[in-house]
């Protein structure tokens, strides 16, 4: 699938900087090709190399961002635009608005916020989940998988799943999803019940062993979770295992 080429224009050096480096751009297939610090430096960049999308500032020097929209909404309509201000001023996204700019995000930029605008954008949104050869999230997803086998015994998060196959938790979790069919936490809940099953079936572990080999430290927070999942507790589940008229004496009782 061909990247898409993003162009971010911004005077301050330090946010264009810091936005060019974020991860999540070759997650979505974007490459950053390049920065410039006003609407003229960005308009040399078009005329010599291919842009799909534009990240500007408003407040620039010589030509600003809103100029720098106007002049793009007449040459290449094309080219998606997103707009960045520090100002909350009614006037700027107006106008903004006017020259089909995709959103108008406020400084300082919170990411999530960013993304989500650039997920809407055709063909950049993160239905790549379906689009990139599947082949590559099942390879992903079955890493996570041996990572989480491999270490039941101890606190769990979606980030350290995440850090372990290089993506942020956000796309983890999405393509973990695409895979699985089910969230991260659903799954690695699933992986734990399961395995508290075999322990508690093969081994003679009391029962807040067992929660401490699967990463519960808690053993009342355990023994809870295990009923969610199986309308037994790890003590009636052990009984019913050893006594087969233990289900039926159950039901008696009850």
């Amino acid at each position: 699938m061909k990247k898409r080429k993003l162009l971010i224009v911004d005077d301050e050096w330090l946010i264009a900087d810091s936005l060019s480096s974020l991860e999540e751009w070759a997650e979505r297939n974007i490459e950053v090709i390049g920065t410039a610090s006003d609407g003229r430096e960005a308009l040399a960049w078009l005329d010599k190399t291919e842009v799909d999308l534009v990240i500007t500032d408003i407040r620039m020097p010589d030509m600003d961002g809103l100029e720098l929209l106007r002049q793009l909404h007449q040459r290449s309509p094309k080219i998606d635009v997103i707009v960045i201000s520090g100002y909350e001023e009614f006037a700027y996204a107006k106008t903004a608005l006017s020259y089909q700019a995709k959103g108008y995000i406020l400084k300082p930029i919170d990411a999530d916020e960013l993304f989500a605008v650039v997920d809407q954008l055709a063909p950049v949104s993160l239905e790549p989940v379906e689009e990139v050869p599947k082949t590559y999230h099942e390879t992903i997803v079955e890493r996570a998988l041996s990572y989480i086998s491999a270490n039941l015994g101890r606190p769990l998060s979606l980030k350290d799943a995440a850090d372990q196959v290089h993506l942020t938790s956000h796309y983890f979790g999405q393509v973990f999803k695409s895979v699985i069919g089910d969230t991260f936490v659903n799954h690695l809940t699933r992986m734990r019940m399961e395995r508290a099953c075999e322990l508690l079936k093969n081994t003679e572990l009391k029962q807040y062993e067992v929660g401490f080999q699967i990463g519960y430290t808690d053993p009342k927070y355990f023994s809870r979770v295990f009923f969610q999942s199986y309308g037994l507790t790890p003590k009636e589940y052990r009984q019913q295992l050893c006594s087969p008229s233990y289900p039926s004496e159950q039901k008696k009782r009850r």
